[in-house]
């Protein structure tokens, strides 16, 4: 059985679209996954007090989508990620849907290197994230067991 896909797959213009939610409790295990304990994310009654007056999803959930999107959708399973680049536009808070839609926007037949942009949109259709990823496609045999 073959896992993964050759370089030779891939075209610039590639497309794909997927949706997600993050929860309360997604953002609470992040913050304990990353130590990153930001009242932004949990403090009501610190964050009624900013401009977002509500808690957020930790920027690097909201990114994470990108980790699906090339490890899991497509480019797909055996793509391993080489650099990462995000840019958070918006806030998101708990519950809201998430629109994201990945590009393959270069291929670099020489090195084995595919490029890829992902943009996140709210259900309003503002943009919250930009992101791209560069990484090396992998097509693998793997024996069944």
């Amino acid at each position: 059985m073959k896992i993964g896909r050759t370089i030779e797959e891939f075209k610039v213009g590639m497309q794909h679209t997927f949706k997600r939610r993050f929860t309360a409790e997604e953002t609470r295990l992040m913050g304990e996954l990353t130590q990153d304990h930001n009242p932004f994310h949990y403090d009501s009654e610190f964050i009624k007090n900013t401009k977002f007056k509500k808690p957020i999803v930790h920027g690097l959930l909201v990114g994470g989508m990108i980790c699906h999107f090339g490890g899991d959708i497509f480019p797909g399973p055996g793509y391993l990620a080489e650099k990462m680049d995000f840019k958070f536009l918006r806030p998101v808070h708990f519950d809201e849907e998430i629109t994201a839609i990945g590009t393959v926007t270069a291929v670099d037949r020489n090195r084995r290197r595919v490029t890829f942009t992902m943009e996140c949109f709210d259900a309003r259709g503002e943009k919250v994230l930009e992101g791209s990823m560069t990484g090396i496609p992998y097509q693998v045999d793997v024996q069944n067991p």
